[in-house]
């Protein structure tokens, strides 16, 4: 008989929403003892910089599905052209529906979450690249994703996912919050299904973050919007935010974001002088050829447009994706 599962971190349910970003972390890398040999994986990056901005639900799918810890490790084998879960050194014991039905139950609950951090390589939890046996003896590709955490995509593909190991690149870093955030101001929306206002706001003052990923994107969602009535709101809404969502896991090149910040110099071309407008220009090439973070040039004209106000730029969220205290901009 297996024993009960133990939920991890239930009272976060209680906590008020919209006062923080809500993130599932897999509950290792937050310093739980709950890995396969009693071990865990905490992560620096995600107890003391992200807990000051953000509340986590942590779980750990093995320990909640009732296998305990210590456990048997775990492993993806692909049998009969389908990926099974099995105990590594118990290849013939398929543990995948017992993993499934505690997937079905616990991901109901779920749906508050803004962002998912997964760690890497797990059977359960690992979202790209995990090794996957191939061969009886052995032969492992790396083409898999955990179980628990490709039900959680299925059933919520809108809310962003990345991996613990991939949060040390500066570029997938930045991308994944500003997912985090976009889609929580999308969750914001007041009277979603009735006001299409809301819907071409959102559109407008997201115009350069999308931009950022390719000009095209941004004219692409516009003609969703465009035309929007009560009638079609939640249709042409469902359809938009999941291209929406899809457009902004590009991640930015230098280029892009260059032509993003020229386009915004632009407003400020009849009230800044020309020495001002060259030292932008430089500070954006600086920022091209990667002599200086993307901080430095959205930082310069962020002070422009304090001393030179521009009310279509300041209901932009380009400059001011997220907190600025996680600096996320600030590495090369």
């Amino acid at each position: 008989m297996r024993s009960k599962p133990d939920l991890i971190s239930e009272k976060v349910y209680v906590k008020p929403r919209h006062t923080r970003p809500l993130l599932g972390v897999s509950a290792c890398l937050s310093g739980k003892p709950v890995r396969f040999d009693k071990g865990h994986k905490k992560n620096k990056y995600i107890l003391n910089d992200l807990s000051r901005y953000m509340d986590f639900v942590e779980m750990c799918p093995e320990l909640e599905a009732g296998f305990g810890v210590p456990r048997p490790a775990m492993q993806l084998r692909k049998q009969q052209d389908e990926i099974r879960l099995v105990f590594s050194k118990q290849p013939d014991v398929d543990i995948t529906q017992q993993m499934t039905q505690y997937a079905e139950n616990r991901l109901a609950q779920l749906a508050d979450l803004d962002g998912f951090i997964f760690k890497s390589n797990s059977p359960s939890c690992g979202v790209f690249r995990v090794p996957v046996v191939v061969h009886k003896d052995g032969i492992r590709e790396r083409t898999g994703t955990g179980i628990f955490a490709q039900l959680f995509q299925q059933n919520y593909p809108l809310i962003p996912v990345e991996e613990e190991g991939r949060l040390n690149d500066p570029a997938l870093r930045e991308n994944f919050f500003e997912r985090v955030y976009a889609y929580r101001r999308w969750k914001g929306i007041e009277s979603a299904g009735q006001n299409v206002q809301a819907l071409i706001e959102f559109h407008a003052q997201h115009k350069f973050m999308l931009m950022a990923r390719g000009s095209e994107y941004y004219q692409q969602l516009g003609r969703m919007v465009s035309g929007t009535t009560k009638k079609d709101l939640q249709h042409r809404r469902n359809a938009y935010i999941k291209r929406f969502m899809e457009v902004m896991q590009i991640v930015s090149k230098p280029g892009r974001q260059v032509n993003v910040l020229q386009h915004i110099m632009g407003y400020l071309k009849k009230t800044i002088s020309s020495a001002d407008k060259q030292e932008l220009l430089s500070v954006f090439e600086a920022y091209r050829n990667k002599q200086t973070p993307l901080i430095t040039p959205v930082t310069l004209l962020s002070h422009h447009l304090r001393i030179n106000p521009q009310n279509y730029i300041v209901n932009q969220h380009y400059l001011n994706p997220y907190p600025e205290q996680l600096a996320l901009r600030s590495t090369l």
